[in-house]
């Protein structure tokens, strides 16, 4: 079992790391109780569901990370949650880093994986 874990970086970023079931239930529960139904959010969720696709495409193109299409209209509004996507493994376990935007805060990701009972660590990088 991976544990979930919530980092606070230098930069401003938030980013939660666990394994991609965790990560779909959490961006579903921001999407359906929270009603953050952006695109973000949305394609994020693709990537997820599609976790092997994706991360063969990552390691053929060498990159990093994925950026989940976002709507200028969510940007404005500051309502865009995933900023950028990184899937990987470890151990034969599928991983997801997401770094979420500068506006999404700390507690609220706290509340959103207490509420879904999900034990978490918090970490400031």
């Amino acid at each position: 079992m991976y544990k979930i874990r919530l980092v606070r970086n230098f930069t401003g970023y938030t980013y939660v790391e666990c394994n991609c079931e965790d990560a779909i239930k959490l961006l579903t529960y921001l999407k359906e109780v929270y009603g953050r139904d952006t695109s973000d959010i949305n394609d994020a969720l693709r990537i997820l569901n599609n976790f092997n696709f994706f991360y063969d495409m990552m390691r053929r193109k060498f990159k990093d990370f994925i950026s989940p299409k976002k709507d200028e209209g969510d940007l404005i509004k500051g309502l865009v949650t995933v900023d950028k996507i990184k899937l990987f493994k470890k151990d034969g376990i599928e991983l997801a880093q997401l770094v979420l935007d500068k506006r999404v805060g700390l507690e609220l990701l706290s509340n959103v994986l207490r509420e879904l009972g999900m034990s978490f660590e918090v970490i400031q990088e």
